[in-house]
């Protein structure tokens, strides 16, 4: 396993993987994250109540959270920005 830089490219192989998004350990004010592909069931995912996301989030702490898709159809390659596990 190794760090690659964050592409289309990288992000379709982990899609046809079964990956659904990346998270990040950075914070939100680091500009180079480093990525990690998850599994995870979206649906679930953004039917949190507003108050349990409350509870888990805190604002200081902030991290990174990129869903796939999404970044696929509405992220420019020249806008992708860090290093993804694989």
């Amino acid at each position: 396993m190794r760090f690659v830089q964050l592409t289309h490219e990288v992000l379709s192989e982990l899609k046809a993987q079964g990956y659904t998004a990346l998270h990040s350990p950075s914070l939100l004010v680091n500009d180079n994250p480093t990525w990690v592909p998850v599994k995870v069931d979206l649906g679930e995912l953004f039917d949190l109540d507003n108050e349990m996301l409350e509870r888990i989030s805190r604002p200081a702490h902030k991290q990174h959270f990129l869903v796939i898709d999404d970044a696929l159809q509405n992220i420019r390659e020249e806008d992708l920005i860090g290093s993804v596990w694989v």
